[in-house]
């Protein structure tokens, strides 16, 4: 589509995956340094009898960034290959090489937390976040620390996740471990904070809270722009603008062209988001092919802030919920329908993707319109 809709859950925000001295995600005081090598190696995860699991460490070719520390991980995959052995090989082939339901197959229950991170990441990569933040729910109830991970970034993964799906009061406890547990993460646990307030509707505090971590590290880009981002998903386009040019004077600052141009794409990013939304609020009259396809990602919109706002929990407000999204996809559907019948296919390749836009939509808050199951 010409116009698609930009559901990146969160917006960029590589000042958390970024290991580096900031205030963001200082590493510093692992407490699992002194653990021994290979002390957790896991037997309890195996590949199928007929599927054995490649080790990486056979491969000739030498991997970029193996020896960049990588989210959620304590040693580089340098030091893992060489400290963890075989699990390691384990470890990777989870991580690369199987399909989420080739994971599914293996037998998690009895697996340590270094291969369930891999299959953590994995999962959530195609797409299966409701299995991923089972997993990373058992991570985050780890009895035996594994010194190769880093618990509060996999713990920031979770609440990440459970804000996407709307679960802010359990996402919020998450934070606060993180923040009990590792208090260098101030800012981090600060700005997630700010973003759930701003989504739920108390716009007026959670701004507030962007500007104290604003305060604390006034030439970072990543905040401004993360509460601009909020702000769109809120329905706020023309106070998001504010906040983009607050995080674009920040982005000026900084003199690495290299660390800069993630801003600066971000920034493009979201000048677009927040123009292309308040442009099909007001172009949602009409007739024509075009008008419907505003007018129903106008509704679309409307209904995102409606649900990221207050997530539906009871079973009448469920229904209610889908009930709304099916009338959604139902418009999309006699849209395709028309255009097929006219042969247009532009219009049929745009209402059929705007019929899976809310079958998305639906999916991120637990809900499935009936007959939209995608073969797997």
């Amino acid at each position: 589509m010409d116009e698609a809709r930009d559901d990146d859950p969160g917006g960029a925000q590589p000042h958390d995956d970024d290991p580096g001295e900031t205030a963001h995600d200082d590493l510093d005081g692992d407490p699992h340094d002194d653990a021994g090598d290979g002390a957790h190696d896991d037997p309890g995860l195996r590949a199928s009898d007929d599927e054995a699991f490649d080790d990486p460490g056979d491969d000739d070719e030498e991997d970029e960034g193996r020896d960049e520390l990588e989210p959620g991980y304590l040693w580089t995959f340098a030091e893992q290959e060489e400290r963890l052995g075989g699990d390691y090989g384990r470890h990777m082939e989870i991580l690369d090489d199987l399909e989420a339901r080739e994971i599914l197959d293996l037998d998690l229950a009895q697996a340590g937390d270094y291969l369930l991170w891999a299959a953590a990441q994995s999962l959530e990569e195609q797409g299966w976040t409701g299995e991923a933040l089972a997993v990373l729910r058992r991570l985050d109830r780890s009895a035996e620390p594994h010194p190769a991970l880093s618990y509060a970034e996999i713990r920031l993964r979770l609440h990440d996740l459970l804000r996407e799906r709307g679960e802010y009061n359990e996402a919020l406890q998450v934070l606060e471990r993180v923040e009990r547990e590792d208090p260098a993460r101030r800012d981090a646990c600060r700005e997630r904070r700010a973003e759930v307030l701003v989504l739920t509707g108390r716009k007026e505090e959670g701004l507030r809270l962007y500007e104290k971590v604003m305060r604390s590290v006034p030439d970072d880009p990543w905040p401004p722009l993360n509460a601009a981002w909020a702000l769109i998903r809120a329905g706020d386009y023309d106070l998001a603008l504010s906040w983009i040019g607050r995080g674009e004077r920040a982005a000026n600052r900084l003199e690495d062209e290299e660390e800069a141009q993630p801003a600066v794409n971000e920034i493009e990013r979201l000048r677009n988001e927040s123009r292309i939304r308040r442009e099909r609020r007001q172009r949602a009259t009409g007739e024509g092919p075009e008008a419907l396809k505003q007018a129903i990602l106008a509704d679309l919109d409307a209904e995102e802030v409606r649900l990221t706002r207050e997530p539906p929990r009871e079973e009448a407000d469920r229904e209610a919920a889908l009930s709304r999204l099916v009338e959604l996809h139902r418009r999309a559907s006699a849209a395709w329908d028309d255009a097929v019948e006219r042969h247009d296919e532009a219009a049929i390749s745009t209402f059929d993707d705007l019929g899976w836009e809310v079958v998305e939509v639906a999916e991120r808050f637990g809900l499935r319109i009936p007959g939209t199951e995608e073969e797997g």
